[in-house]
């Protein structure tokens, strides 16, 4: 049986990551109090259900060349492997709309100190009316940037847990098939990049965007 949450790690995706935690630590400009996209569902929370601290990267946004070169990196790494995810998973694909995928040029670094996490459940799809169009987001993708113990990801109906591991990049579904929540450590800081997978023709996505932002 072809399991639908795969795993990569590779020599490449460990400089990545080691990029992405030295950048993280460079730029404390773009810092910013991390946020769970379509936070109302979790609005009746007495706690946010996300706590970090977060950079945002549009890999097509070429004000600031450093994080342009960092995100353009990072989104060349995630297609190599979705490529090969497709490759071996090929219904996805043909029964998306317009038959393709592309990896979303919005995603997010973020870092989650001692004690910080995105605690609760929750899966990566919503019907909110963000830039990111997480209506048409198929899979998600985590690239685990630090090796620490039990802080990892945890999904909810398979009953799986995968360790945070340096260089490690995982792709799986995004809707509520893929539940899940990261595993709280009290004493080590963890740093991810993540983002999503979106159905549709990445031009086209590119074009609304950039209407939407007039």
């Amino acid at each position: 049986m072809v399991e639908l949450l795969a795993r990569y790690k590779n020599s490449g995706f460990e400089a990545v990551a080691e990029g992405v935690m030295e950048f993280f630590d460079r730029r404390p400009d773009l810092h910013r109090r991390g946020q769970a996209f379509g936070d109302d569902q979790f609005s009746n929370l007495t706690e946010p259900a996300k706590v970090s601290t977060d950079i945002s990267l549009v890999a097509i946004d070429r004000s600031d060349p450093e994080a342009f070169a960092l995100a353009e990196v990072i989104i060349r790494g995630v297609t190599a492997a979705l490529s090969r995810y497709l490759l071996e998973r090929p219904l996805f694909k043909e029964c998306s709309p317009k038959q393709s995928l592309f990896v979303n040029p919005i995603f997010n670094i973020q870092r989650y100190g001692p004690g910080e996490g995105f605690k609760r459940w929750h899966c990566d799809w919503t019907i909110s009316n963000e830039l990111t169009e997480p209506t048409h987001r198929v899979l998600a993708w985590i690239l685990y940037c630090n090796d620490i113990d039990s802080a990892g990801t945890e999904f909810h109906w398979q009953e799986h847990y995968e360790s945070a591991e340096k260089g490690k990049l995982i792709i799986f579904p995004s809707g509520l098939s893929h539940i899940h929540r990261g595993r709280v450590n009290h004493q080590c800081t963890k740093t991810i990049a993540t983002g999503w997978i979106n159905a549709g023709n990445q031009n086209e996505y590119i074009s609304r965007l950039g209407s939407a932002q007039d």
